[in-house]
């Protein structure tokens, strides 16, 4: 049996590109639900389609990435093709205890910015940090309709300056 499937896991893994590299593997065989970073996986097509057959989602941290010299230009970030190719990502700071982010706002404008993100991909980021949250299924249900309800209130925002 999975650690996964007794307790909820989460792997800060695949930060590096070296395909000697095998913690991704085991954050998935170990049962994880989220990845943090993996963007190392986009050098194994295997792993993405396990990534996507066992629904887990890969958490990316765009800002500290360029910051930790992990990507040069984050318009070439490995993420991009992980969204091509089907995986479920959220976008997040990373290590708050470590950067001091206040949020989350400049990793979405990073990566909007740079990974010609449209709307309804933003919207689908959004729903996957949410969907993969390690709160219980009410709390997410709350907070996916307290969501709807401030995306209507953005696009209308949005519709009125443009």
């Amino acid at each position: 049996m999975k650690l996964g499937n007794r307790f909820q896991v989460y792997f800060h893994s695949g930060e590096s590109y070296s395909r000697e590299n095998t913690e991704l593997y085991d954050a998935i065989l170990l049962g994880t639900k989220r990845i943090g970073h993996g963007f190392g996986l986009s050098m194994h097509p295997d792993l993405i389609q396990m990534v996507k057959q066992e629904n887990i989602c890969v958490e990316a941290c765009p800002v500290s990435n360029k910051i930790l010299g992990y990507v040069h230009d984050l318009r070439t970030h490995p993420t991009r093709s992980l969204l091509a190719h089907g995986v479920k990502v959220s976008i997040n700071p990373d290590d708050h205890g470590f950067f001091c982010a206040p949020g989350v706002t400049l990793d979405y404008l990073v990566a909007f910015l740079n990974w010609d993100l449209n709307l309804m991909d933003l919207k689908q980021l959004c729903l996957n940090s949410i969907e993969f949250a390690s709160v219980s299924a009410v709390e997410k249900k709350d907070l996916e309709q307290f969501f709807h309800y401030k995306w209507k209130i953005f696009l209308a925002y949005v519709r009125g300056k443009f």
